[in-house]
């Protein structure tokens, strides 16, 4: 078994599509685009999107650059007849930092081919942030990290897709640096119609914590109609259903309740009468401490359950002291030899059990927000918002009773609602879940990892450490009417 750790300390990163064609202009979507650069300071200026850069550091043809790059960067753009007022140029853009090796544990493309830590050695199930795109791009304009997990077998496990973040991109009319290199609407002769919102703007969520949005921050002027796309984490992908609420979406005002931890990536689509524009952003939901969550796919029936257990206790599954349905509920918590305090009711009255935390006055710790009885598509959380230095939990997940039949579960683990574990995600799924057991935690059950919490100046940091069949290095720990530890 190999030990992941990670700390909060996580990039900031952005996505370039190896063969994406960049244009320079300012062409907001749906718009006939106009050529001419002899327009009055009342006309926007743009390129015709239809149509590539001439790039004389591109080879005929190729979406390689010749220094090896995978990613196309914007054409510096002859801006001759455009007024001063409306020009952007770029006088120390940022280097692109790609370097003649691939290295492994950082999560970047150093080598700038369009992937990220490729022939890497990693451990199922581990996570970590990454950015796709030049190096020394992570943390600048637009650009927010992403996430990849390591998929496969064994000795074979290599790091799957980037996926989450906001990428470089070509630039467009929008006040915001949407390629990464240190400017914003570099090469473009336009005036901005709209502010898109720098990452640093966005300020965190809080799960079942209602968050409004004020898209007038960003585009002031005439409106037809206002729309916003949310997309959330793996729970989300599998489920094909969404792990938030959101109300007047349809309004400049929305407002989001998210269920889980993670990022989130928000896209705000405002139309006018002549032009659509958007701004795509993400926002990062962070709950305290320790947040386990379980998630499965299916259809009808099937109650499937999260239980987390602390070491030091030496108790089994379903007795005293573990953590699940039966005894950390709001309306049943009898957790206090945990010996944890309570947190402030905000953190938990917006849960489906808040009405009932509300009459206890706090949150409890550790406690279940989301008992998901038969209703395919809800995650059940678990959550311990202070957990202490150097103890150690373990999550499992059993399979109560249904319709039967083999299930995929899904268990993702939040530090500080940083996503650091992902196990049971395709092409990795659980096998042989199939019995189900009712009460007493018979029937099969599913041992996922450990995890030990460290205090770090405030912040909890875990290192996680996936749970295998005995005397095996692979492959998931599944036991029938086995309730020991």
């Amino acid at each position: 078994m190999k030990e992941h750790i990670r700390s909060r300390g996580w990039l900031a990163s952005g996505l370039i599509l190896s063969g994406l064609v960049v244009v320079s202009g300012c062409t907001p979507k749906g718009t006939n685009a106009n050529t001419d650069a002899s327009t009055s300071n009342d006309t926007l200026t743009m390129t015709d999107a239809s149509v590539a850069p001439d790039r004389s550091d591109l080879t005929d043809g190729s979406t390689q650059r010749r220094d090896g790059s995978a990613y196309h960067l914007d054409a510096d753009v002859d801006l001759d007849g455009c007024p001063t007022s409306m020009q952007h140029p770029c006088p120390n853009p940022l280097p692109d930092g790609c370097g003649p090796q691939e290295l492994c544990g950082n999560g970047l493309d150093d080598d700038c081919n369009g992937q990220v830590d490729e022939g890497c050695s990693c451990t199922v199930g581990d996570v970590q942030p990454c950015f796709l795109g030049p190096p020394s791009y992570v943390s600048t304009g637009a650009c927010t990290s992403g996430t990849q997990t390591c998929q496969g077998s064994g000795e074979f496990a290599t790091w799957g897709p980037c996926e989450g973040g906001i990428w470089p991109s070509p630039e467009v009319c929008d006040d915001l640096d949407n390629d990464c290199n240190g400017c914003a609407d570099d090469g473009l002769c336009c005036e901005p119609p709209l502010s898109c919102p720098d990452p640093e703007d966005i300020a965190d969520a809080q799960p079942f914590v209602p968050y409004q949005l004020d898209g007038t921050q960003w585009y002031s002027g005439p409106a037809n109609s206002w729309k916003w796309e949310i997309e959330g984490g793996p729970c989300d992908q599998l489920l094909g259903n969404t792990s938030y609420e959101i109300t007047a979406d349809n309004t400049s005002h929305p407002t989001i309740t998210f269920t889980l931890s993670g990022d989130y990536t928000v896209t705000m689509t405002v139309t006018t009468d002549s032009e659509t524009y958007t701004c795509t952003f993400i926002v990062h939901v962070v709950g305290p401490g320790l947040r386990v969550e379980l998630c499965w796919e299916g259809t009808g029936s099937r109650d499937i359950d999260l239980h987390l257990l602390r070491s030091d206790f030496h108790a089994d599954w379903c007795a005293s002291n573990d953590c699940f349905f039966d005894d950390c509920k709001a309306t049943n918590w009898d957790m206090g030899s945990w010996g944890y305090q309570d947190g402030p009711i905000a953190e938990c009255a917006g849960t489906p059990m808040g009405s009932d935390w509300q009459s206890r006055g706090s949150c409890a710790n550790p406690r279940l927000d989301i008992d998901n009885i038969d209703d395919v598509g809800i995650p059940e959380n678990i959550n311990v918002d202070t957990p202490g230095e150097g103890q150690s939990f373990r999550v499992m997940v059993h399979y109560f009773g249904g319709q039967g039949g083999e299930a995929h579960p899904l268990v993702n683990i939040y530090c500080d609602g940083h996503r650091i574990a992902t196990y049971g995600q395709t092409p990795n799924q659980v096998t042989g879940f199939t019995t189900p057991g009712a009460w007493d935690c018979q029937g099969d059950s599913w041992r996922v990892a450990d995890v030990v919490t460290h205090d770090n100046n405030g912040h909890t940091t875990c290192n996680v450490t996936a749970l295998h069949p005995n005397n095996q290095t692979a492959g998931y720990r599944v036991l029938r009417d086995d309730t020991s530890y």
